[in-house]
């Protein structure tokens, strides 16, 4: 029996191993978590993993596998593994040691190291491009597949024996890495195998308290966090919520690392990406511009987080006529002509191809091309309501106006500095009012009733352009995500500025 098992791990792991050569372009084999929203935690297992709170998480790579015996000696030199084998983790490894393990490769990668020491403590540098083991957060939120996350269990499923190794099927042996099931993400046995650090020090009771926004645990402590369960542990301790604590010269056979890295990816700089989905685009209770409600799917694309700014204004065009003077207030008094000019002049500046053909009062748009356009109404409420992390408020980010936006009854007769008022679920700010913004599509008060489902972009012809999200001029009721207006593209008011899109092609991961 036990040659029968093991001839089927020989044949899955020399199917799975040449796939591992090709993954160069990812640095050391690495998968991007995009950052977002999630439920830590669990309510119903016990004290050290409740309450169940809502954290938010900047983007991370994290690897793909565990660290492998193969990558450990490339680097340290000495195997400190109980079971041998090049692509198994390595195990055998206290924190202390993983700690060193990151510094040194990162200093071999050319690197900048994260980890210094002040006296006796290990002080972590979250900014530096080395290296480093990922928080308790971290560690959780790729566990569960981040914003893919599909609410499983264990990491990549409710079945424990798809995607982990533990008592029941490894007999206490540790295995190659990657031969079972990966989760929603494609990150291998996070569920199982060895037990991976993490960087924060132990507290039972630290969700209490823990910060809403990149908790990176208590500020000193006796126990290092560890995750995600080990060949010889029962199915119970493979779940992605589960956590644990131990001594930093822990070192038992099934001990081992996985790292994570800051994200340096391409996303333009001042823009979110949103992660494209399907939406219910509309309202049931709105006007009859806002109807039917119907069903629509765009694609991935770059919002700004903010709305452009008059220092940007100025920093492409030489001059502004705001009516509002300051470097951070909104842009306003543009007219939608004067908007794509602008788009089109900052993406030469920048080396992109502008997106738009401009032919006196006849306006094209490639969106294929790589530089600045205004958003699609679809995009535009696609991002209000928070994309695929949306919490279905009314506004873009709460339930109530003055939380999150700029409007005739809090703004005292003008615009205000952008990003004075929360965030929606996807980090964009003051999509619900602060000033009204141009959208590419002409309007039609019926487009709705005959709109594409897919990557809609409006009617071919039209008097009036699209605006979005209503003005610190106007009552509170035309903040909401679903209400639409429109103007001639000719018009400029000062409650009207704009927000930058960009078509999203593949996200690289360095």
């Amino acid at each position: 029996m036990t040659l029968r098992i093991s001839l089927v791990f020989f044949v899955l792991y020399s199917a799975i191993y040449p796939v591992f050569s090709q993954e160069s372009r990812f640095p050391g084999r690495m998968v991007l978590v995009k950052g977002g929203p999630f439920q830590m935690g669990c309510d119903d297992a016990g004290s050290i993993e409740e309450p169940l709170h809502k954290v938010k998480l900047d983007s991370f790579l994290i690897g793909k596998y565990e660290i492998t015996q193969k990558e450990w000696m490339h680097v340290m030199g000495e195997n400190p593994s109980v079971f041998i084998g090049e692509n198994n983790p390595v195990g055998g490894v206290d924190w202390n040691l993983a700690v060193k393990y990151c510094n040194e490769r990162s200093e071999k990668e050319g690197l900048k190291p994260c980890y210094s020491k002040e006296g006796d403590e290990v002080v972590c540098d979250f900014s530096a491009d080395g290296y480093r083991l990922p928080t308790e957060a971290e560690w959780e939120f790729a566990s569960i597949g981040g914003i893919e996350s599909k609410g499983y269990i264990y990491s990549g499923s409710d079945n424990p024996f798809e995607v982990g190794w533990f008592e029941q099927n490894a007999f206490e042996e540790i295995k190659p890495v990657g031969l079972l099931k990966p989760n929603e993400l494609g990150i291998y046995d996070m569920s199982g195998n060895v037990w991976e650090w993490c960087w924060e020090w132990f507290d039972g009771e630290y969700y209490k308290n823990s910060p809403g926004q990149n908790p990176r645990g208590p500020q000193k402590g006796t126990l290092r966090s560890y995750r995600g369960g080990g060949a010889d542990g029962i199915k119970d301790w493979l779940r992605s919520a589960g956590r644990y604590g131990q001594i930093p010269s822990w070192n038992v056979f099934n001990m081992g690392v996985r790292v994570v890295r800051k994200y340096k990816g391409k996303v333009p700089q001042g823009m979110i990406l949103v992660k494209g989905g399907e939406f219910a685009m509309g309202s049931l209770h709105g006007g009859n511009y806002e109807k039917p409600r119907h069903e629509v799917t765009v694609e991935d694309f770059y919002m700004g987080a903010y709305e452009v700014s008059q220092r940007e204004w100025r920093a492409v065009m030489g001059s502004d006529q705001s009516l509002f003077p300051g470097a951070l207030n909104p842009m306003d008094s543009v007219s939608w002509f004067d908007v794509v000019h602008y788009c089109n002049r900052r993406s030469e500046r920048d080396g992109y191809t502008p997106c738009y053909t401009i032919d006196g009062e006849m306006v094209t748009c490639d969106f294929a091309a790589n530089g600045y356009r205004l958003p699609t109404e679809a995009e535009w409420e696609y991002a209000c309501r928070g994309g695929s992390q949306s919490s279905s408020y009314e506004y873009s980010g709460g339930a109530e106006p003055d939380e999150v936006g700029w409007h005739k009854g809090n703004a005292g007769t003008r615009s205000h500095v952008i990003g004075m008022r929360k965030a929606n679920d996807l980090g964009i700010y003051d999509l619900s009012g602060n000033v009204w913004e141009w959208c590419w599509d002409w309007k039609d008060r019926h487009y709705y009733a005959y709109s594409p489902k897919d990557n809609p972009k409006g009617p071919d012809t039209g008097f009036r352009r699209v605006v979005r999200g209503g003005g610190w001029f106007n009552d509170s009721s035309l903040m909401r995500c679903g209400f639409r207006y429109a103007l001639k593209p000719c018009q400029a008011y000062s409650s009207v500025g704009f927000r930058l899109a960009r078509t999203a092609g593949r996200v690289h991961t360095d």
